[in-house]
């Protein structure tokens, strides 16, 4: 049995339980489920079962779970979660107002009832989000210096520093298509525009770099160089062409993105998001379209209509 998976397959199959043993605040329910679970015994374990039939899957026998409650790692991982978040207020003014500004501007959003979790899995199911429920695994926030194996470019951004705008990308992440059937450069470009340019209306005010995920010193560059950066992919033909590899170098999380340049580290990666995200912010200002047209609209309309062209 492969323990380190089991939790994984936890997190997709819990989306549709309900649960009763929370605590309310102005509309965020939060369920601390790592305490209730790894502070249970064998008994304990049987009532945990009933209450939450969906995250303990049937096809794996009680054992398992006792198994995992006594796992030594996981009881490391689950004794750092009470030390690090032991003041993390997850009903945090800042927090509150994703939530609201998410119902203020997509269509039919609640506030999610949020779990707190610990999961042996990486850095891309640190937390994932499926109306009505926000799942955070804690064990994937503990701060860069905690992880001392994984790039910094990728451990910088497991801090809880990050979690208010991880939960504004996951929500708007979910409000947006993707069209599967376009492989060109734009379309996956426009897509992570569309996506961040959701993300700033919902964390309103946060820092470029950190919605971004790079360093204030890589955006500021970005700044200044973004006529230069435009005109590199005009002269590259890069827009419309289909092959796979511009994606790893200029869409894919990474230290910096790959021009072939001597300026490459100097520049923060997934540049292509960034540039995506300056056609549909140019989109947006330029025609009277909402938000729930913007999402179905598809990449050429907006990258022919955006009239995005920054000036030398």
């Amino acid at each position: 049995m492969d323990y380190n998976n089991i939790f994984t397959v936890i997190l997709f199959v819990f989306f549709t339980t309900g649960c009763n043993d929370v605590n309310q605040d102005e509309d965020i329910e939060i369920v601390r489920f790592e305490k209730q679970f790894y502070n249970s015994d064998e008994n304990q374990l049987d009532d945990l079962i009933y209450k939450y039939p969906y995250l303990f899957p049937s096809q794996f026998p009680k054992s398992t779970w006792v198994n995992k409650i006594n796992d030594s790692i996981e009881r490391i991982l689950y004794d750092k979660s009470t030390v690090h978040f032991e003041d993390y207020d997850f009903n945090s003014l800042k927090i509150k107002s994703i939530f609201n500004n998410a119902k203020n501007v997509l269509e039919n959003f609640k506030t999610p009832k949020i779990y707190t979790l610990i999961n042996k899995g990486d850095f891309v199911d640190r937390m994932i989000y499926n109306d009505p429920y926000l799942f955070i695994s804690l064990n994937l926030y503990f701060g860069s210096n905690y992880y001392k194996n994984i790039p910094d470019y990728i451990s910088k951004k497991m801090d809880k520093f990050f979690i208010p705008n991880d939960i504004a990308f996951r929500i708007s992440e979910s409000y947006v298509k993707d069209n599967n059937d376009d492989r060109t450069l734009l379309s996956n470009m426009v897509l992570y525009g569309k996506i961040i340019y959701l993300n700033k209306l919902l964390n309103i005010g946060e820092e470029d770099w950190v919605v971004f995920n790079t360093s204030f010193e890589k955006m500021k560059w970005t700044n200044e160089n973004e006529f230069d950066i435009w005109n590199y992919f005009v002269k590259n033909e890069y827009f419309f062409d289909t092959d796979i590899d511009l994606r790893s170098r200029f869409m894919f999380l990474a230290p910096y993105s790959k021009f072939n340049l001597d300026i490459d580290k100097e520049s923060p990666g997934a540049i292509g998001r960034w540039l995506g995200y300056k056609i549909v912010d140019s989109y947006m200002k330029n025609n009277k379209t909402n938000l729930n047209e913007l999402v179905d609209l598809d990449h050429y309309t907006i990258f022919k209509k955006s009239k995005y062209k920054p000036s030398k």
